[in-house]
């Protein structure tokens, strides 16, 4: 295969799926070489994200949520330039872009210096076609250059079907002949049996960016405090709002402890601690509505139950009946009527490990990249 460049402007630390690719891409033959370019992230507590040979990664301006509007339209402009200059020097066969904000380099690469590339292009999100027209106006933008990009992309994916079919729909009268899907799977070597029984208190855990707008964060927090230390509750994060981490303060909670976040690839051992995973979505746009996110499969793998809000219809095809580790949907607007010793009573019920792994949702993918033209 020819040179291959990935660009992802957003830092690589905070997206496990790209993190998953480029670990199995390290294992294949016949790469010469694979540029990825990215950002850096504004959080230094986070540790770097960092690859072996054949794969290299050049980071082109600092991004994140805390960082200023200058700043951030400051590092478009670097990571574009950057982005540009590197592609125009090493003249890659194939580029895989994620997200619309890494769209630009393709495009001008693609229309400019070398129309033979082959582009491929995954989206983490979902984003509407009114979230495009109505929001930032540099996603608007590249999201129309990208839309020339589509007819003549060999491989076009998202995380679900519920997704791809909106996406689809918003792209007409455009159709795409090369779309699949990319679940958000974690790795194969994170697999843990589930415990046979549980014991109380319930220790439970979250880990991922925490809001009080976009997330029941107030409400699951409540809950943790009536049940009285019957349910413990750790919350790691690295991205946490002002107002959560006021909020939780002013619980008080002996119950509640918020904890630094920890790399994607230390993760699974802190897992392991635990009984059940909480993902908190309060559905507030389509994306979180339609959405499966790799906090539901990880801790699957790594033997938790999994609790998630009802209105999370993307992931109400992976609930359980009869088994454990037990995936649960629930109205987190009403908790007061759930019993956590009801929810994790396991008798009578058979064990069904976990069978979603990265190496199998990514096999289709990495064959494109591999692929002779």
């Amino acid at each position: 295969m020819g040179n291959l460049a990935v660009l992802h402007f957003a830092p690589l630390e905070f997206y496990p799926p790209i993190q998953n690719l480029l670990r199995l891409l390290e294992q294949k033959e016949g790469i010469s070489r694979i540029e990825v370019l990215t950002t850096r992230p504004d959080n230094s507590a986070l540790r770097a994200f960092t690859a072996s040979r054949p794969i290299a990664i050049s980071r082109w301006g600092i991004s994140g949520h805390q960082r200023n509007a200058l700043a951030r339209y400051w590092t478009y402009v670097y990571f574009n330039l950057g982005c540009l200059l590197l592609l125009f020097r090493k003249r890659p066969e194939r580029i895989l872009y994620f997200e619309t904000l890494s769209a630009f380099p393709a495009f001008v690469y693609k229309t400019i210096l070398k129309r033979k590339c082959s582009i491929l292009i995954h989206y983490h999100e979902y984003a509407t076609r009114s979230e495009y027209e109505n929001g930032m106006g540099l996603s608007k933008y590249l999201h129309r250059l990208e839309l020339k990009l589509y007819p003549g992309a060999a491989w076009i994916s998202h995380t679900n079907k519920f997704r791809m079919d909106m996406f689809k729909e918003d792209i007409l009268p455009l159709k795409l002949s090369q779309d699949r899907l990319l679940p958000n799977y974690p790795p194969r070597a994170w697999n843990t049996m589930p415990k046979e029984s549980i014991a109380f208190p319930l220790k439970v855990v979250y880990a991922g960016a925490v809001s009080m707008t976009t997330m029941f964060t107030r409400e699951f927090a409540k809950w943790v405090v009536k049940q009285n230390g019957n349910v413990r509750w750790d919350v790691y994060t690295s991205n946490c709002t002002e107002d959560a981490r006021l909020h939780f303060a002013s619980l008080k909670s002996p119950f509640i402890s918020l904890k630094e976040g920890v790399d994607y690839e230390t993760l699974p051992q802190v897992l392991r601690k635990y009984e059940v995973g909480v993902i908190l979505y309060n559905g507030h746009i389509p994306n979180y509505v339609f959405n499966a996110p790799n906090k539901l499969f990880e801790y699957l793998a790594c033997g938790l139950a999994v609790w998630f809000p009802s209105v999370m219809a993307g992931s109400l095809p992976y609930r359980t009946e009869g088994t454990y580790p037990e995936v649960v949907a629930m109205d987190f607007i009403n908790l007061e009527i759930v019993n956590p010793k009801d929810l994790m009573n396991r008798s009578g019920r058979e064990v069904k490990p976990a069978s979603f792994w990265c190496e199998d949702a990514l096999e289709e993918l990495i064959h494109a990249i591999l692929k002779n033209d």
